[in-house]
């Protein structure tokens, strides 16, 4: 019987959050989230209730740590990449031609794209799969 009692306190323990380190995880991801939703200028409020599985303490908590890095300067929430120091430096200058995949496609292009089928499958690949 005290066999029994042992097992079945084994196996309602085993599921619990704080033992398997589920608890730690939930929180460290609300405060991801929290961070995240700072850094992309929502309000707290927002990311909230975009977020309602998630705990609003840890969310904020979050939110107020990535607002403590920007204000702090650690952070630049427009992510330019580029501090000031350097850009007017010169240091940080993309090589030629870096930025051009970034480069938006002009609207002709765009519709070209749209237009084109897609290609089926060669008879070759549809076996491979």
């Amino acid at each position: 019987m005290k066999r029994a009692s042992v097992l079945f306190l084994l196996l309602a323990l085993a599921g619990c959050d704080k033992l398997t380190g589920a608890a730690d995880q939930k929180i460290a991801d609300a405060e991801a989230i929290g961070f995240a939703c700072r850094v992309s200028q929502k309000t707290p409020e927002a990311c909230m209730k975009e977020n309602e599985a998630q705990s609003p303490s840890s969310i904020l908590d979050g939110w107020k740590s990535a607002d403590e890095d920007i204000k702090a300067g650690k952070l630049d929430p427009t992510m330019s990449g580029m501090s000031s120091k350097s850009s007017a430096e010169g240091d940080a200058a993309p090589a030629e031609g870096a930025d051009a995949g970034a480069a938006t496609p002009p609207a002709e292009e765009k519709k070209e794209d749209a237009a084109k089928p897609e290609a089926a499958p060669k008879e070759e690949d549809k076996g491979k799969h």
